[in-house]
C-alpha cells in the first residue's frame, strides 16, 4: 500500500470514512431508484442475501491482510534486536585488535548506530543513512584485511570477522525487511471490496426506505479503522504503529563512554 505513505493515518481515515458513506449513500438512493420501477421486493431481498456473503468475505480478506501486515511488522522488530545483537558483539570484539585498529572499528559502529537511529527519526535521512552504512562497511572490512595481511590470522580474529560479517549480513536482511508490504494488488482488492460492500449495504438498507444513518456511520466509522490497522502496520516507521529502536538505542548507550 505505498500509494498512501504520503498521508498521515487520520487524513486516510477520514477521506475512507467519506468514500464509503458516500458509497453507501448512493446504494441507498439506488435502491429506492429500483423500488420506483417495481413494486416487488424481491430484488431487496436477494441484496441482503449478496450484503451478508460479500461481508464475510470481506472479514476474510481483511484478517487474511492483518495477519501478513503483523508477520511483516515482527519481522522488522526482530531485525532490529538481530543487528543490535551483532553491532554490540562486533564492538566488543574490536577490542581484541591493538591500537590504533581498535578505537577505529568502535568509532565507525558507534557511528554506524547513530546514523541509523537519525534516519529513522527522519525519513529524509534515509538514503543518505543507507548510502553512508554501506561505506562504513567498506571502511571496517578494510580494516580486518589490513590485520590479516599482516598475519594476525588468530582463532581470536576469525570471531571478529565473523562478527563483522554478521553486522554486514543483517544490514541487507533488514532493509529486505523494511521493503516488504503488503502486495498492491491485495490492497486494491481489500479497499474496492470495502466500497462495494458499503454500496451493497445501502441498497439493502433502503427496503424501508429510511436511512438509518447513525447506524451506518457507526459501522463505517468501525471497520475502515480496522482496515487502518492493516495500512498502519504496513509501513514501517509512520503511523501510530512503528518498529521500536529501543534495542539499537540501548546498544548505543553502551558504546558511549560516560561524560559524553
Amino acid at each position: 500500500m505505498e500509494y498512501l505513505d504520503k498521508f498521515p493515518v487520520w487524513a486516510a481515515l477520514l477521506v475512507m470514512i467519506a468514500i464509503v458513506l458516500v458509497a453507501a449513500e448512493i446504494g441507498f438512493r439506488t435502491g429506492i431508484w429500483r423500488q420506483e420501477r417495481s413494486s416487488e421486493h424481491r430484488e431487496t431481498r436477494i441484496t441482503g442475501t449478496v450484503v451478508g456473503g460479500m461481508l464475510g468475505l470481506l472479514g476474510f480478506l481483511m484478517a487474511f491482510s492483518i495477519g501478513i501486515a503483523i508477520g511483516m511488522h515482527g519481522d522488522r522488530k526482530a531485525m532490529i534486536v538481530t543487528e543490535a545483537n551483532a553491532v554490540g558483539t562486533a564492538w566488543l570484539r574490536a577490542g581484541f585488535l591493538d591500537e590504533p585498529d581498535s578505537t577505529t572499528l568502535r568509532e565507525l559502529l558507534r557511528e554506524y548506530v547513530e546514523i541509523r537511529l537519525e534516519a529513522v527519526a527522519d525519513l529524509n535521512k534515509m538514503p543518505a543513512a543507507i548510502e553512508r552504512s554501506e561505506k562504513i562497511h567498506s571502511e571496517l572490512w578494510a580494516v580486518i584485511e589490513a590485520n590479516v595481511r599482516q598475519g594476525n590470522d588468530s582463532d581470536i580474529m576469525a570471531t571478529l570477522v565473523e562478527a563483522i560479517n554478521e553486522v554486514i549480513d543483517v544490514h541487507t536482511l533488514r532493509l529486505t525487511a523494511a521493503h516488504k508490504r503488503l502486495p498492491r494488488v491485495l490492497g486494491i482488492l481489500l479497499f474496492s471490496a470495502t466500497i462495494l460492500n458499503f454500496l451493497l449495504v445501502g441498497v439493502a438498507s433502503s427496503a424501508d426506505r429510511k436511512r438509518d444513518a447513525a447506524a451506518v456511520i457507526l459501522f463505517a466509522v468501525v471497520f475502515v479503522a480496522v482496515l487502518m490497522i492493516v495500512v498502519d502496520l504496513d509501513r514501517p516507521q509512520q503511523g501510530l504503529i512503528t518498529v521500536s529502536q529501543t534495542a539499537m538505542s540501548d546498544v548505543l548507550r553502551q558504546m558511549t563512554p560516560p561524560g559524553q
